[in-house]
């Protein structure tokens, strides 16, 4: 099955000869799949809280399996925050799919779970359905950096694609440094958009909404 755009940029950006690749809150399974299916990675675990699709991925990729004779693969049926990690070098963690207050309340979990030792050098390649201000700012508090950051238009919805570890230096922007393009009709429209988004909710928190506004109205593209 061909990947999605938002799918294939992350796929891009896993890149090869990863050691361990966590798909999570991976719904039924395309990206570890494809990196199975181009051997991307010696393992790639697969892991989502619900059971019935879980299950069915399950019985799948073990019918499948003469397809992914290269890599290994596992799939969990548990909570994102409650994985242990690996003290491999080449890790990547991805997590997709799912809003911006849970995705940071997963990071927060993982980071607590995990020893500084294990999550040191690992890739978090993240990419929220929404709430990518509130994400950005607890990636910031939690101390990770950026690698890297993107806008994704892909069936009418925008998707912001960050990639950030601990081992990086570099700062985490609410509203993103080096993703919006100067002259990019999308990268316009999505401010716009995230705009009206915002402004509709001043109702709710005035004070909080307003400098969110006053940040996105001070982006320039680059």
């Amino acid at each position: 099955m061909k990947l999605s755009k938002r799918l294939a940029a992350i796929d891009r950006l896993i890149g090869n000869h990863q050691t361990l690749v966590w798909d999570c809150c991976c719904d039924h399974g395309y990206l570890g799949k494809a990196l199975l299916k181009r051997n991307a990675a010696q393992k790639v675990i697969f892991v989502d809280i619900i059971a019935n699709i879980m299950k069915a991925l399950r019985a799948q990729l073990e019918h499948d399996s003469h397809l992914n004779s290269n890599s290994e693969w596992q799939v969990l049926c548990q909570d994102v925050g409650a994985i242990t990690l690996s003290e491999a070098k080449e890790q990547v963690v991805v997590i997709a799919g799912v809003g911006g207050e849970l995705l940071l309340k997963l990071m927060q979990q993982i980071i607590e779970n995990n020893s500084a030792q294990q999550i040191q050098s690992v890739r978090f390649i993240l990419c929220p359905v929404h709430h990518t201000y509130l994400l950005r700012d607890g990636l910031k508090k939690l101390e990770l950096g950026l690698l890297s950051e993107q806008i994704i238009y892909d069936k009418q919805r925008f998707y912001e694609l960050i990639e950030v570890s601990f081992s990086s230096h570099k700062p985490i922007s609410n509203t993103g440094s080096e993703m919006w393009h100067k002259n990019n009709v999308e990268h316009a429209k999505y401010k716009k958009r995230l705009l009206r988004h915002y402004t509709n909710m001043l109702n709710k928190d005035a004070v909080y909404y307003q400098q969110v506004i006053n940040d996105y109205q001070l982006i320039t593209n680059n």
